[in-house]
């Protein structure tokens, strides 16, 4: 195995160093390693599998799409319907976003009343990079609006900004400026900063 993957465990500077050199390798070697991991026993492991697929290889000019996706994104999907560490399923979820795999967006929709805050903040911070060009699906704009409500300030902050802020066609303006009139005495800060940008 490349020895980045063991460097790659680690909760450090160094770790992170090695996860980012393993990014910029999307060989034959690095794909299979990851995909492999997202497959074994240790939540540790299948973390970091789903990490390093996330952004594997430069995105490509024009259509921001990573190499290898053809068997990057049927295998965190396939993932995704078992896994059941609520860390490894964060990252599978940003993993699908960063990969813009439309195809999963109800998959992770599904995860969005899920009772880890980490697991939420996942799927608002995707739904962007989910959503088809041609416009928002109502799931997804349903989605998004729950979540500007979630307990978990991160959460509310990434789905209103994915409403107001993220480009994302179809999102009706009127709704944009109710959800953000509903933020505007939030409790955190950040929120409510962003709220009244869009109010």
């Amino acid at each position: 195995m490349n020895p980045l993957f063991a460097a790659a465990l680690a909760d450090d500077d160094a770790g992170l160093s090695a996860l980012v050199a393993l990014h910029e390798q999307p060989t034959r070697e690095v794909l299979d390693t990851a995909i492999a991991l997202l497959g074994d026993a240790d939540p540790a492991h299948r973390r970091l599998g789903a990490r390093v697929l996330r952004e594997l290889g430069p995105p490509a000019p024009g259509t921001g799409l990573r190499p290898f996706r053809d068997e990057v994104i049927p295998a965190l999907r396939a993932r995704l319907a078992v896994e059941s560490d609520a860390a490894v399923l964060r990252w599978i979820i940003s993993a699908l976003g960063y990969q813009c795999a439309g195809a999963a967006l109800d998959e992770v929709l599904a995860f969005a009343a899920h009772p880890d805050d980490g697991v939420r903040f996942g799927v608002a911070a995707a739904v962007p990079g989910l959503v088809d060009d041609d416009g928002i699906t109502d799931d997804a704009l349903d989605t998004l609006e729950r979540l500007c409500a979630d307990s978990d300030a991160d959460t509310r902050w990434y789905a209103f900004h994915a409403l107001a802020a993220d480009g994302i066609a179809g999102v009706p303006a009127a709704r944009v400026r109710a959800v953000a009139g509903r933020l505007l005495d939030d409790p955190d800060e950040g929120v409510r900063e962003l709220a009244a940008r869009h109010h």
